[in-house]
């Protein structure tokens, strides 16, 4: 990697840097996969929780959640797809009463 980089030898300094810029744009995919499958176990604990005892507790405890930490309940879609890891609130309250 060192000498890929212009290095004349070996060099950890650039190895971590070539490292770096190799795996960055791997870690992003696989982070956007994790998301992903994260927000689909959460959509499945939230129907699991409705089937096994009620929705409306839930919905109430997602909704006090969310006015206490001030988070965003309808975030842009392309946001929601590369960043969040669990899905936003109005989506969860929405499958919550299906």
């Amino acid at each position: 990697m060192s000498f890929a980089l212009g290095g004349q030898a070996w060099s950890a300094e650039l190895n971590i840097i070539g490292f770096t810029m190799l795996f960055t744009p791997v870690s992003m995919i696989m982070g956007i996969g994790m998301n992903w499958l994260s927000r689909k176990n959460e959509f499945e604990a939230d129907e699991f929780a409705k089937q096994t005892f009620a929705g409306e507790p839930l919905a109430e405890a997602l909704k006090t959640l969310s006015v206490k930490t001030l988070s965003n309940i309808n975030p842009h879609p392309w946001y929601v797809f590369v960043n969040y890891s669990h899905p936003p609130l109005l989506e969860r309250l929405e499958r919550l009463e299906k």
